[in-house]
């Protein structure tokens, strides 16, 4: 995802997080983590290091600091960032880190040492991301500690990459989610099954889906399988997971299983396993392929 910002005439791209490597107009750099997951009691800290390589023969000036985000509506992972200390789930005021600002020379590198200490009474995942903003105008002669209106008074490609935070407080923490508006329908120019519902996040942590659904008879005999969309979701929110079946169903009475991970982001980050949603219903297909019942959840 790319966002760019007009500000007077100073131009500012802003390269989401999942993006580890930028190169524009001169300047090429990149981190070595979009990411930093911690699981962490009340009380208790945790340190690291996020590194930036240049990847240029430009001298290239850095600020760094947090902001908050939130996922967009679509759920697909896409954020929407603000101010540190703007959203509910905040985690920028846990974590100190130095140096603000640095030089980082030709090819070189420049680690940023953070401390993460979690508050006593924490509970729930909390999210931040830490930006590294460097900017054209400064390689062409304009200095870090500037104020902004120095700076946008000329013109310049401000460009920034980040890495994710994600601290979860260990012992304190619910992640759940329930499934509503299941719907199994056949699509009738196209002959192929949708499989739809809503996954709502009821918990207090950020939940990252990998999900699976299967078909089958009374006697076990399976009919169709298939994956559903991952979704992306913090606390309150609601995403959609769907799926198609290609193939024709003959009439009869199904079981519909569905298997929803809601700790792939934990396992990935080798944190543990999370929690394993499982819901079940009947349906009914008639003579024509098509879904007349559909049983409720359970």
């Amino acid at each position: 995802m790319l966002k760019r910002i007009v500000c007077n005439s100073f131009m500012s791209i802003l390269a989401c997080c999942f993006i580890t490597t930028v190169n524009a107009q001169g300047i090429s750099y990149r981190l070595d983590k979009s990411k930093v997951r911690a699981l962490l009691a009340p009380g208790g800290s945790q340190s690291g290091i996020v590194k930036a390589y240049s990847q240029t023969n430009e001298t290239l000036r850095f600020k760094v600091y947090f902001e908050d985000w939130i996922y967009e509506k679509i759920q697909d992972g896409s954020k929407e960032f603000m101010p540190a200390n703007t959203s509910a789930f905040t985690c920028a005021s846990w974590i100190q880190f130095s140096p603000a600002e640095f030089t980082l020379s030709p090819y070189g590198v420049q680690a940023i040492n953070y401390v993460i200490t979690v508050p006593a009474n924490a509970k729930g995942s909390h999210v931040g991301v830490m930006f590294f903003e460097t900017s054209t105008a400064d390689s062409r002669g304009f200095e870090i500690g500037q104020s902004q209106e120095t700076i946008k008074s000329g013109v310049g490609l401000d460009i920034r990459l980040g890495s994710l935070f994600y601290v979860d407080v260990k012992g304190a923490i619910n992640r759940s989610a329930e499934l509503q508006k299941l719907s199994i329908t056949k699509d009738s120019k196209n002959k192929y099954f949708i499989i739809s519902a809503d996954l709502k996040n009821t918990g207090d942590a950020d939940i990252t889906t990998a999900s699976t659904y299967h078909i089958t008879d009374r006697k076990g005999m399976i009919y169709a399988r298939g994956e559903f969309n991952p979704v992306y979701t913090l606390p309150g929110d609601t995403a959609e997971i769907s799926s198609t079946w290609k193939d024709s169903i003959p009439a009869g009475v199904y079981n519909v299983v569905l298997t929803i991970n809601l700790g792939k982001a934990v396992e990935e980050a080798s944190l543990g396993r999370g929690p394993i949603m499982l819901k079940e219903t009947e349906i009914e297909i008639n003579q024509n392929g098509e879904v007349t019942k559909i049983g409720a959840l359970k």
